[in-house]
């Protein structure tokens, strides 16, 4: 089992994602690329304050393999998904945007199903 600060980090980060999630499907509406780089930039900066900095000193020895396999893997999906809205900052046309946005929302999905799996009740 899984501190208890390790599933509060977990459960605010789905939230945070869950948030952030909504912002890029009213971007696929509207052009809000601006705000959806400022609200990355405060995600980011919670992810490395929150998510990054957890060690596995307080997870049970027998979950220390299988935690440090999610945490690699939310990690490298992060990577990506900051990847993905350079990318979508820098794109002009309309159709190579929703490519992003789509892309980023399978991302953000991705991490909040990684998260998920670490949490108690997804045992």
């Amino acid at each position: 089992m899984l501190s208890a600060s390790h599933n509060r980090a977990y459960q605010d980060f789905i939230t945070l994602l869950t948030k952030f999630a909504a912002i890029t499907a009213e971007a696929q509406a509207k052009n809000v690329i601006p705000q959806i780089q400022r609200e990355f930039l405060e995600l980011k900066n919670w992810f490395e304050q929150n998510i990054v900095q957890l060690g596995d000193r307080q997870i049970e020895a027998e979950l220390v393999s299988r935690w440090q396999s999610v945490q690699t893997e939310i990690r490298r999906e992060f990577k990506l998904l900051s990847t993905d809205i350079l990318f979508l900052a820098t794109s002009r046309q309309p159709e190579t945007q929703q490519k992003r946005l789509k892309s980023i929302n399978s991302r953000l999905s991705k991490l909040i199903g990684y998260c998920q799996i670490m949490l108690p009740d997804s045992d």
